[in-house]
């Protein structure tokens, strides 16, 4: 299946000849006129690649890479900027801030272009290959950290069914095998955490940057509905009841400050 590569750029001339330069090496070309156009276009397509123009009307280039940048579906396509105008050291930083990954001068020629995207995506390739591998892992994980939160409950419903023990001897072995599943929970979460942190690096930094009073426990919320999971998935996951799921969550989302229309996974899924 070949690549969808957006490009966005107010002169048609510039525009014809990177859609003819990519046509002709086999990728899917989606054009967009402005800023605001390819934001729109790469919300609905989810092209591989995106060529950005910097200077453009209604929205600008780094206008859009913003947007691009605060989506969560959008967020992780790779953006070029392509301009002839903003050629400066500051603009190549502003450029890099703001989350573009490469930067191509006009006027370009046809082997510089698809030298670039060429090598781009490959190395989305091969990124993405890797993130799959670490998904794998995190699945596995969370695999384990289930059955172990599943064992910690079973054990703790068979020491309330003890009845020919006395009160002490019930609490010394409830001690010694409360100690060891908590332990045993724990470790398997910072497995969990560790594959998460492979895959999401800056979560938790960015987290901790707009909301640094949340508890350990409304963190590993947030971690679980940044998946994607819903109420009912987290509920099962960890063994709770689903009503105290919903209330967590409730609590979790006025603490942040979002609005009852506001998307929480959304919210989440952008650090």
């Amino acid at each position: 299946m070949s690549n969808t590569i957006l490009i966005a750029d107010d002169a048609m001339v510039n525009l014809v000849l990177m859609r003819d330069f990519l046509i002709d090496c086999g990728y899917n070309v989606v054009e967009a006129k402005n800023g605001k156009e390819a934001f729109e276009l790469a919300h609905k397509y989810k092209p591989d690649l995106i060529l950005m123009d910097w200077q453009m009307p209604i929205m600008t280039g780094v206008e859009s890479l913003v947007l691009l940048k605060q989506n969560a579906i959008t967020k992780e396509i790779p953006v070029i900027i392509v301009t002839g105008i903003a050629t400066t050291v500051e603009h190549l930083q502003e450029a890099f801030d703001k989350g573009a990954i490469d930067f191509i001068k006009k006027p370009f020629e046809k082997i510089e272009l698809l030298a670039r995207v060429n090598s781009m995506l490959t190395f989305i390739k091969y990124y993405k290959l890797v993130i799959e591998q670490k998904n794998k892992e995190l699945s596995m994980s969370m695999l384990q950290l289930n059955r172990l939160t599943e064992l910690h409950n079973q054990i703790t419903k068979k020491m309330k069914n003890l009845s020919d023990l006395s009160p002490d001897s019930k609490q010394i072995i409830n001690d010694i095998t409360g100690n060891i599943s908590v332990q045993l929970l724990n470790e398997a979460w910072n497995r969990f955490e560790n594959y998460f942190t492979e895959i999401r690096p800056d979560f938790y930094n960015n987290l901790a940057k707009a909301h640094n009073n949340l508890t350990p426990s409304e963190l590993r919320l947030c971690t679980l509905l940044s998946l994607n999971m819903d109420s009912k998935e987290i509920a099962t996951f960890t063994h709770q009841e689903y009503n105290s799921v919903r209330v967590s969550r409730s609590r979790l989302r006025k603490k942040i400050g979002l609005s009852d229309t506001d998307n929480l996974v959304n919210y989440l899924m952008t650090f």
